[in-house]
């Protein structure tokens, strides 16, 4: 897949073809809503170790304290900090914080940057509810940019804009609440959120994004294709500090897409389509695509030898020197791998195979 085919992805300018790759299991239109939390015990007993339905974990809605997650507008990617300059993320910041105040111009160090900032797909990966609704082009006949000063040219009352991004934001921190404590690891964040992912979101064959950009399309309506699942998933990881990108293959007959995730200066690749349980038509958090290595993957189907990242400049991992291995074996879980349970105290995770209960330390 080229960039221009992502980008009409995310401007929903064409109707989306089905992605071969992302059908790994038969479509049906009966979908119930299975929205898990997790239960944390001290004890091995197998009736303690299992999911619950969030409104068990965290009444549905999560009250907001001194300690709770906050809503995070400057989501960074270090791990290309080498091919994208400093001040096109300032600029950047800028434009996020003039957009939440509902503001028409920004700070911006060049033009290079004013573009970076406003490229569809920057705003898609990381900050979604300005994608489709504002713009780096001109529709009064004013310049974008000059002098140090960029323009926002938004595709709907401004008043509008700022009540839909407050109303996105809340949305991400009620969600970062219920599945996360303040004080989990980042791997603790990846299985949880993953959690949440596999449990709430749906798959939509040919999402309707109605004039919305795709991952803002799929957070407020918990559906989308593999390319967005996997941004979404993405970004909540951003959200939180755990650095993860949108990647993907385009392969003779695997046209698919996951998130690249860095755990404690490791990479792994998380596959957020196809262990969704909605997908499965089973309750159970399955683990076969969590935490895989560039063998797992490619075991899969899934070629990791030509990679293409939405927000890396070029599309193309081949064209950049930025690298996206996943080399270690930590973590090996097989096809029928379910998750149990998880033991903050002693960082280890219980989860079932076909012979029984097995635990993996991720400390």
């Amino acid at each position: 897949m080229h960039r221009e085919q992502y980008l009409s992805l995310v401007l929903a300018v064409m109707v989306l073809l089905s992605f071969g790759g992302c059908n790994k299991a038969e479509d049906s239109d009966a979908i119930t809503d299975t929205t898990a939390g997790f239960i944390v015990s001290e004890g091995l007993d197998q009736t303690e170790m299992t999911q619950t339905e969030t409104s068990e974990t965290s009444a549905a809605t999560t009250e907001i304290t001194e300690s709770s997650i906050e809503f995070n507008p400057h989501v960074y990617v270090s791990k290309l900090s080498t091919v994208i300059p400093q001040d096109h993320w300032e600029s950047f910041y800028n434009l996020c914080d003039a957009l939440r105040a509902g503001e028409d111009t920004f700070e911006c160090s060049s033009q290079e940057a004013y573009d970076w900032a406003t490229d569809p797909v920057t705003l898609n990966e990381l900050f979604p509810a300005a994608c489709m609704r504002i713009s780096g082009k001109s529709d009064d006949g004013s310049v974008p940019f000059e002098n140090g000063v960029g323009r926002i040219y938004y595709q709907m009352p401004v008043e509008e804009y700022v009540a839909r991004q407050a109303e996105f934001e809340a949305i991400i921190a009620d969600v970062l609440n219920t599945y996360l404590e303040p004080d989990d690891n980042d791997f603790e964040k990846c299985l949880k959120l993953y959690d949440y992912m596999e449990s709430t979101y749906y798959y939509e064959e040919i999402p309707q994004y109605s004039g919305n950009g795709a991952s803002y399309y799929t957070i407020m309506n918990r559906k989308g294709v593999c390319y967005e699942l996997s941004s979404v998933y993405s970004y909540l990881l951003l959200q939180v500090g755990v650095d993860a990108l949108n990647v993907g293959c385009y392969a003779p007959g695997m046209d698919h897409a996951w998130t690249y995730v860095v755990v404690d200066g490791v990479g792994y690749h998380v596959d957020a389509t196809w262990s969704l349980k909605s997908y499965l038509y089973n309750d159970d958090l399955c683990l076969e695509y969590f935490m895989m290595t560039d063998d797992n993957r490619t075991a899969s189907g899934c070629p990791v030898d030509d990679l293409t990242v939405p927000l890396l400049p070029g599309y193309w991992v081949k064209f950049s020197t930025v690298t996206f291995e996943a080399p270690e074996q930590k973590y090996h879980f097989s096809s029928v791998s379910i998750y149990r349970y998880l033991d903050e105290d002693e960082k280890i995770l219980y989860y079932d195979d076909s012979e029984g209960l097995y635990s993996v330390s991720y400390a």
